[in-house]
């Protein structure tokens, strides 16, 4: 029981950072689609790619943060946001297109917020509560004053995201940020403690896994807003390259032997997360009660993250480029 726990907490991580962050669930707990569905989407992409990056000894944050594209373009295939929007009516993104990717979303959404919150930041938690972190890891995860400002001025605009997606509800707002927060106490109570090698299952469950994703994959492209699945062969092209992209970085990538460390009070703690949690509820309550002012703000957080995760994209890929 506790194995299936544990792997519940690092589906529920990703749901908390992914999902609720962003605004797009509200009390997805309560909601039957986003347990039968959203859910099982975020833990069984997770469990799938961070099998293969423990296998192929492929674990470091840029190898991650590549893993996390791959992620991503389940946006495409499943929801068709890369090639519509956002809205479930929209025929077309907000800025519109080019190659047939949205112009707003897919910067924002293949860039940054699926490698990073769907991704890496539920790993590196998941690591802090453990007290157990890949080495290359733990070196990210040593804390200093400057990167615990960045931290809170992100978690700060992340507030505008989760008001907005509440519709400025107060009670919505709290239960579905705090709620989850409780669920994963519940979860890290009974759970077993171990370290990211726990995910390496046997191959047998990794097929099981693939199998899920494969059968999720054709069932949601055809079923989910089928008016929405493209006519044109550009916005394909355009998809199977970011697939190509990362895979082709990836493969050349270098293997690295992994090695855990154990987390000390020089990195972050159970106990930052705790802090990290009370200001993003105030910050979020704060949001729901000045509403005109928060959805400025978030149009600019909008927007920085937006470029944030274009420069994350370059840099990480210059610095792939440069090593092969």
């Amino acid at each position: 029981m506790k194995k299936l726990l544990t792997i519940i907490l690092i589906g529920t991580l990703s749901m908390l950072f992914a999902e609720v962050f962003s605004g797009a669930s509200q009390a997805w707990f309560f909601n039957a689609w986003s347990l039968i569905a959203t859910f099982p989407l975020y833990l069984f992409h997770l469990l799938f790619l961070l099998w293969i990056a423990l296998n192929s000894k492929k674990i470091s944050i840029s190898q991650l943060y590549l893993f996390g594209i791959i992620f991503a373009l389940y946006e495409s295939w499943i929801t068709k946001v890369l090639w519509t929007g956002y809205i479930v009516n929209a025929t077309k993104p907000a800025l519109g297109t080019i190659l047939g990717l949205g112009i707003s979303e897919f910067p924002i959404l293949v860039f940054f917020f699926h490698p990073i919150m769907s991704f890496i930041v539920p790993i590196l938690v998941f690591e802090i509560l453990n007290k157990q972190a890949v080495s290359d890891h733990a070196k990210l995860l040593e804390k200093n004053r400057k990167k615990s400002k960045l931290i809170l001025l992100f978690l700060a605009s992340i507030g505008t995201f989760i008001a907005n997606g509440n519709q400025f509800n107060l009670l919505s707002a709290n239960i579905s940020l705090i709620g989850t927060i409780i669920i994963i106490l519940i979860l890290l109570y009974f759970t077993q403690k171990t370290n990211l090698e726990f995910f390496k299952f046997k191959k047998n469950k990794f097929i099981l896994i693939s199998a899920y994703l494969l059968l999720l994959y054709v069932l949601m492209f055809f079923y989910l807003l089928p008016e929405k699945i493209p006519t044109t062969a550009v916005s394909y092209l355009s998809i199977i390259i970011f697939y190509i992209f990362p895979i082709s970085l990836l493969i050349n990538s270098k293997k690295e032997n992994i090695e855990y460390t154990n987390l000390t009070d020089k990195h972050y703690t159970a106990k930052d997360l705790g802090f990290f949690s009370i200001f993003v509820v105030l910050t979020t309550n704060i949001f729901c009660l000045i509403p005109n002012v928060a959805a400025s703000l978030l149009f600019i957080s909008y927007y920085i993250i937006w470029l944030l995760g274009i420069t994350i994209f370059g840099l990480i890929t210059y610095k792939a480029l440069k090593k092969q």
